[in-house]
């Protein structure tokens, strides 16, 4: 055994302690598969990938047909698929996500019976020319696997090759659908790889509508031939605009590129006169996408279109909004986004905004984002379609910069841009004291502590029912973000998220990813919040019990009802019309009290009231004191 001596020691002490702050902090359940990452060392305990981390790497080319009249779209697609893992891989999965209107296949929620069909028809699928057998054809849920002869070895790369068409949903779907007739937005409508990762292998849950999605960063190269009536958005960069529009919107589009206001792309007049994309019997638009999750597009014949753009760094990102002539509120939008891009560039994440391009496509319902497009509908509030604005466009940084598993885990991107988006949407609205931040401890309020709704978030996502979902994946999540950005103060919470958004730039972060990378910027182990409010049941909820006095002091009881941290304000008001709050941050219930006793300047009591503005509480009626 060697000997170090003490300074030797202290030294290496101080170069290992983000490692060991993890490593020796309080346990948190940690299920095997993850357990194993560590042990391989494709993760590390400091937050950051280990030094083992791979992804499989996949690029999309991609002619597809799509005939508005019968809602047919055919298809077919070469993907080159390299292996990076150390597994040799006998069979390839693939998600066929409208197999989710498939007449029998499990479901989270009813549909639309106009849309059910008999699934997506694979007409011949190959890996390296040679052709798969429909016998040996697989599938379960929306997921579809075929072998591979002789396996795919580390470092193999196979070429693939698909031909398929499927009847895209004809009526408002799940976060697609058509609308009004004759204007789609087509989403999940290719097949596409299933992630191997280093947790779980291949990640196969399949899609039931209600969890969102788990993907590759992948390049896509994509053709979309439509009639050439129909104008089309997309995810990606469109390559040949000249081929397709008349020179006054080329025109245009070039100045919304530059612009700081509004430009006016495709007005009623250009509809009118039928002067938006060049005659012709039908259109083929060509773009190109690099390095993201998915891809979608939308069309219509009737839509107009407005954009802006705002300096991000030494660039432009434009914002796009297209709509119908009788919508309310999307002609708004330009302006919302261009906005929220500012704060999120600026101030929180305080990262530059990741995306050349997004546009907004009316349809719905709610907001739906992809890769530089976002399905939403136009909101008769505008408030509201500010808000679902600012909220879509947070998601360009997860899980499209930093690529979390959304089937798994969806409260780490709704949550956390939920409550960022909070900030964006306070900021934009000039509310300067976040009182709009009440509304989010209000809906905490209404479910918090039920037992068929308020369950731990670790739970996975595609695990859980509809109203379940949407309290544990936003409303619950956002809580728990709002108190930790709380505790932590605004400038070190940012700074948490844009440090650990960076360290996962086109990679898949799990939760022990993000709880590790707090800790770092935290400088303390926060397993005390991370175990009650991700791990365990339980809800926000303190009460006032006794408030007594005695040898010159006063004490009121804080009882710990629902046995998660939360902060503390208490507001004391004096017969004598004096006033006094009396502050406790959230660690003040560290180590799990049920209840604590905190004293009050002496005076004749008239009231007292636990205070529950922007403070999660499930039930503030036993909050309040008041003298006999």
């Amino acid at each position: 055994m060697k000997h170090y001596s003490f300074l030797t020691l202290a030294f290496a002490l101080l170069i290992q302690a983000p490692a060991l702050l993890a490593q020796t902090s309080k346990n948190l359940y940690m299920p095997r598969e993850i357990k194993s990452a560590y042990d391989q060392k494709t993760r590390d305990f400091s937050g950051k990938p280990g030094e083992r981390y791979f992804q499989n790497a996949a690029s999309y080319d991609i002619r597809v047909t799509f005939e508005p009249r019968t809602f047919w779209l055919t298809g077919n697609e070469t993907i080159i698929y390299k292996n990076n893992s150390r597994d040799t891989l006998n069979r390839l999965y693939f998600n066929l996500y409208q197999d989710l209107y498939k007449k029998g296949a499990p479901r989270d929620a009813g549909i639309d019976p106009a849309n059910i069909h008999d699934g997506v028809e694979v007409l011949e699928v190959s890996i390296g020319g040679k052709i798969i057998r429909p016998e040996q054809y697989r599938s379960f849920s929306t997921v579809f696997h075929i072998p591979v002869e002789g396996g795919l070895v580390p470092g193999g790369v196979a070429e693939i090759e698909f031909r398929w068409r499927e009847k895209m949903p004809v009526t408002v779907a799940r976060r697609q659908g058509t609308y009004k007739g004759s204007n789609f937005f087509i989403a999940y409508w290719y097949p596409k790889m299933c992630v191997y990762d280093d947790i779980e292998g291949w990640n196969t849950a399949g899609y039931t509508g209600q969890a969102e999605f788990y993907g590759d960063f992948s390049d896509y190269r994509v053709e979309i031939t439509v009639p050439a009536e129909y104008t089309v958005w997309s995810s990606g960069v469109l390559q040949n605009p000249a081929e397709i529009f008349y020179p006054d919107i080329l025109n245009r589009l070039a100045e919304a590129g530059r612009s700081d206001s509004v430009v006016r792309i495709i007005t009623k007049e250009d509809r009118s006169a039928n002067r938006v994309t060049l005659p012709a019997e039908k259109h083929t638009w060509r773009y190109g996408l690099t390095g993201q999750t998915d891809f979608a597009f939308g069309l219509s014949k009737t839509y107009l279109w407005d954009a802006i753009s705002t300096p991000v760094e030494s660039s432009r990102v434009q914002i796009h909004s297209v709509y119908s002539p009788e919508a309310v509120n999307c002609s708004k939008i330009p302006g919302f986004g261009r906005q929220a891009v500012q704060y999120y560039s600026a101030v929180s994440p305080a990262l530059p905004f990741p995306e050349e391009c997004v546009t907004f496509f009316e349809g719905g319902p709610g907001g739906m984002e992809f890769p530089g497009m976002v399905n939403q509908q136009d909101f008769r509030d505008g408030m509201e379609s500010m808000m679902v604005t600012v909220h879509e466009l947070g998601h360009i940084y997860l899980p499209f910069y930093a690529g979390s598993n959304e089937q798994k885990y969806g409260w780490m991107d709704e949550g956390l841009f939920t409550l960022i988006g909070f900030m964006a949407f306070c900021d934009q609205a000039g509310d300067k004291e976040m009182n709009f931040l009440q509304m989010l401890s209000s809906k905490y309020a209404e479910d918090a502590g039920l037992q068929a709704v308020d369950v731990p978030m670790m739970q996975m996502s595609y695990k859980l029912g509809d109203f379940t979902y949407g309290f544990v994946t936003y409303v619950k999540s956002a809580a728990a973000f709002l108190v930790l950005s709380d505790y932590l103060g605004q400038e070190k919470f940012t700074k948490g998220v844009r440090e650990f958004l960076m360290r996962w730039k086109g990679m898949h972060p799990t939760p022990y990813d993000f709880f590790a990378t707090f800790n770092e910027v935290a400088g303390e182990d926060l397993a005390w919040f991370w175990e009650p409010w991700f791990f365990s049941y339980g809800y926000a909820d303190l009460a006032l019990g006794k408030v007594t006095g005695a040898n010159g002091k006063q004490q009121a009881e804080i009882i710990n009802l629902g046995g998660y941290p939360v902060p503390v304000k208490l507001k004391v008001k004096y017969a004598d019309g004096r006033e006094t709050l009396i502050e406790r941050r959230m660690d003040w219930w560290k180590n799990g009290e049920k209840s604590r006793l905190l004293e009050i300047p002496t005076g004749t009591i008239a009231e007292i009231k636990l205070d529950p503005a922007r403070i999660p509480d499930a039930n503030s009626a036993n909050n309040n004191f008041k003298a006999r």
